[in-house]
Order: C-alpha cells, then sequence, then structure tokens
C-alpha cells in the first residue's frame, strides 16, 4: 500500500509560517530555473458572503495578485479552476483583472465554472480562452499537463446529453462503491483523456521532460473532494516516473500529500475569508520546487523524485 509522509518533501520554514516568503539555500544561491504564479478558486459573484466564502472581494485581490505577479519575472501564471461561482455574468467582472496581467494566464476548469445556464455550459472554455479542456506544453525541461477533471460530471453537461447521462450512471457506480468522493461536486477523468495523459507521460518521458500536472480536483490524499476515479488516475502516475508534482485546487482548506515520492499540494480557496488572500509564486529548479505562498497559502519546498 501507498504510504503519505511529509518528511522528505514538504518543508514549512517558520519563516514562511510568518507569512513571509520561503526560499531554499540552494535556489537563492543559484538563482536558476523560472518563476511561475498559481492561483485558484477566486470564485467570483456579485452575491453576499454565505458562511466563509466572500466572493465579491475576489476581484480585488486577484488585482493584488496580478498586480504581484507583474512585478516578477515569470514564465506564465495558472489559475486552477472555479474562477467564477455562479452566472455567467460573473465572467465579465472577474477576468477584468486578468486583463491586467503581462503574463499569459492558463485557465483550468472548475465545477463553479459550469453553474450557468445548461444552453451556456458548452460555451465556458471558450470563455476561458481554451481551445482544448485538456493539454499539456513544454517549457524549459518541463511537461505542463493541464487536466479536465470535470470530464466526467452531472455538472458540466447539458441535462439530456449522453454525456450527462454516462456521468449519472458513472456517480451512482461510484456511490455504490461507497467512495466518499461519491459527491455531485466533484467529477471524473475520462477513458479518452486518461488514455492521453499517459501517451503524454510517455512522449514528456522519451524527450527527458519532467511532468508537472496541473488539475481543479485532487487525487490525493484520500478525500471527498477527490476525483471520482482518483485510483485510475494514480495508477497513471506511478507508471511514470517523471511526473513530480501535483497541483490541484477545489478543497478552499488546502492539503497535502506526498505518495510514491511525488507531493501533491491543494493550494487555498482565494475567496475565502473576509480579510485574507491565497496566492502563490513556484520557481521550477533542476530537483525542485519552491513554492512562496501568500496570505494564507503556506511556502513549500518541494524536492522531486528520481526520474532514473
Amino acid at each position: 500500500m501507498s504510504t503519505f509522509t511529509r518528511r522528505r518533501f514538504l518543508k514549512v520554514s517558520t519563516v514562511a509560517a510568518a507569512g513571509l516568503p520561503f526560499v531554499s539555500r540552494g535556489a537563492a544561491a543559484a538563482g536558476a530555473g523560472f518563476e511561475i504564479g498559481l492561483v485558484t478558486d477566486a470564485q467570483y459573484a456579485d452575491i453576499e458572503a454565505k458562511g466563509t466564502r466572500y466572493y465579491r472581494a475576489s476581484v480585488g485581490r486577484l488585482a493584488e495578485a496580478v498586480e504581484h505577479f507583474n512585478g516578477r519575472d515569470l514564465a506564465f501564471c495558472a489559475h486552477l479552476g472555479d474562477l467564477i461561482d455562479q452566472q455567467w455574468k460573473s465572467f465579465d467582472e472577474i477576468t477584468k483583472p486578468l486583463a491586467a496581467s503581462r503574463h499569459r494566464f492558463h485557465h483550468l476548469l472548475g465545477n463553479h465554472d459550469f453553474d450557468v445556464l445548461d444552453e451556456l455550459k458548452p460555451r465556458v472554455p471558450e470563455r476561458l480562452a481554451m481551445q482544448r479542456r485538456y493539454r499539456s506544453f513544454a517549457h524549459e525541461g518541463f511537461q505542463f499537463v493541464i487536466l479536465d477533471t470535470n470530464d466526467v460530471s452531472t455538472y458540466a453537461h447539458r441535462a439530456g446529453t449522453p454525456e450527462h447521462a454516462a456521468a449519472a450512471e458513472e456517480l451512482a457506480r461510484v456511490k455504490a462503491a461507497k467512495a466518499t468522493q461519491a459527491q455531485p461536486w466533484n467529477g471524473g477523468i475520462g477513458a479518452v483523456q486518461l488514455a492521453w495523459f499517459d501517451r503524454t507521460c510517455t512522449e514528456a518521458r522519451a524527450t527527458g521532460r519532467k511532468v508537472i500536472v496541473f488539475a481543479h480536483h485532487p487525487v490525493a490524499p484520500a478525500n471527498v473532494h477527490n476525483v471520482w476515479n482518483d485510483a485510475a488516475v494514480l495508477a497513471v502516475i506511478d507508471r511514470h516516473p517523471h511526473v513530480v508534482v501535483w497541483l490541484n485546487g477545489h478543497n478552499h482548506a488546502g492539503n497535502f500529500a506526498e505518495r510514491n515520492g511525488v507531493p501533491y499540494v491543494t493550494m487555498h480557496g482565494m475567496v475565502e475569508t473576509p480579510g485574507t488572500t491565497a496566492f502563490a509564486t513556484a520557481r521550477l529548479l533542476p530537483d525542485r520546487l519552491v513554492l512562496t505562498g501568500h496570505g494564507r497559502e503556506p511556502s513549500r519546498e518541494l524536492v522531486f523524485r528520481r526520474t532514473g
């Protein structure tokens, strides 16, 4: 059985705990690698706060993150899903801060991004300037894989379509198996996308690239927020030792696991709390990823497993 441990792959310094940037001595000395910006779950809507979620505040918080990113030499930025909470018109307001970014933003699809009228669901990827719902790209020795964890879901497809019916059947199946993640706000990765992920990892290994995975839903640790078919996704990762980090959103409280040498980081949701934010920059080095958190996002140093 796989075991989870923080000892090798999670180092959160006392400086980072105080909210100050943490950079490893090796990274600082080398001055090498490149840096990216990371945000998740802005989840904007023009509605009153509910519980711990302050939807309207996300516009200002995302603007602050973009301003910080603009002051740094970044390769790109990524928002890991749930840019909106509900309603198509929410895209208009929350994309205004993004228009001020001097860096390219890669968007992922989140479950709340599909909380729009049924007839508008097929247009969500286009609204986020996504040519494909899942894709990959290379940058300086790394292959970045963007997955669509809403591929098989009851919320991302119009009622009455074959995709919706298939998702309802899959949800019933995982419920019957008493999986904790058998929740209507989660989704799964379909067979076609899973095969593509496997092939993409194989091709990356052939070119000597390490794989960094971006997703909206987590796959580890075992959790109520996970992808429905997390075991199948993890099996693909287990076959490819050059997959070195998984980064996701969805669970606003954040989470962490290390499984078979791979760190799985769930970033904190920006929409949470009345007065704090959450975002990060990540420096990619040949042997590690150094995450510098802001607000509620902790700083971490993630050492890659040996790729063989």
